[in-house]
């Protein structure tokens, strides 16, 4: 049995290649939905022990990551968590 693309239909092919854009795009947000709920889950605990948490509060630094992601991630980790905070 010989498979050629040329069998499939248009809307085969369409189906085939949108799962290949859409694949990305739901890894990349399921990404930014779990680090935000960490950001907020520590900013969170960070209020309660510490007062609050540096700029902003939780739920802003949880928006700031949902939209920025993984380097905004950083950035509150930086200015939290490493060698750098200030304690």
């Amino acid at each position: 049995m010989d498979f050629y693309i040329n069998h499939l239909n248009s809307n085969q092919v369409m189906a085939f290649g949108l799962m290949w854009n859409v694949l990305p795009m739901l890894g990349a947000l399921l990404v930014h939905l779990a680090f935000s709920a960490a950001v907020f889950n520590d900013a969170n605990r960070l209020q309660r022990e510490q007062g609050s948490p540096v700029l902003v509060n939780a739920w802003l630094w949880s928006l700031a990551v949902l939209v920025g992601g993984v380097f905004v991630a950083l950035a509150y980790w930086v200015m939290h968590h490493s060698t750098l905070a200030r304690r």
